[in-house]
């Protein structure tokens, strides 16, 4: 198997960088380079941010930019409140068109943290979720939710690894994008499990 000179992960948020901080780190990724940031913009811009960036390192590096796999991590939150035209097929077609993966969540991404306590088809608010989350966490890792903590993932991975794989099967009973919630961003955790020794 050939793997990617460099894997690039631009995250709209801080969240989405420690949960895939903490995998890489937990699950000893080390067969190809990956860098991960946090809060470089939403949807299309965070598109465009990720071709820069690659072309960027291409130049840096003197690598090709084929060589360097990128991905796009953003959920639905404020598209269409942004974007009113904005959907997320135009969303994939703009990644396809760019040469990014996209890593989507819908409505966000504690959608699919949630996956990691089971299989749940959830429809809240953003607030509802984060206290369903919550409690989850709280019940299993005697600890509170917090947006810029994921300490609960290292410990989780840690006693129980097979819950990553867990999440991303349940989280592939939500890939119909025309229903919610939806969710690709498994595909990202089973591409870096993938590169696991």
């Amino acid at each position: 198997m050939k793997y990617p000179s460099l894997i690039l992960i631009l995250c709209e948020g801080k969240t989405e960088k420690l949960y895939f901080d903490s995998l890489i780190t937990n699950m000893h990724i080390k067969r190809v380079e990956i860098e991960i940031f946090e809060n470089q913009g939403q949807h299309k811009a965070l598109i465009d941010k990720c071709a820069e960036m690659r072309e960027k390192y291409s130049i840096e590096l003197e690598e090709n930019e084929e060589s360097i796999e990128v991905w796009a991590v953003c959920d639905h939150d404020e598209m269409s409140k942004n974007n009113k035209k904005l959907t997320y097929q135009k969303l994939l077609a703009y990644a396809k068109e760019n040469n990014v993966n996209l890593a989507f969540s819908e409505p966000q991404f504690e959608t699919y943290l949630i996956q990691h306590f089971g299989c749940r088809k959830i429809r809240k608010s953003k607030k509802e979720l984060e206290e369903y989350l919550n409690g989850c966490v709280l019940e299993c890792y005697n600890t509170e939710y917090s947006k810029s903590n994921l300490e609960w993932v290292d410990k989780m991975i840690d006693e129980t690894p097979h819950k990553i794989d867990e999440a991303i099967k349940n989280a592939n009973n939500f890939s119909n994008h025309t229903t919610k919630p939806f969710l690709t961003v498994q595909k990202l955790a089973k591409r870096l499990i993938d590169l696991a020794p």
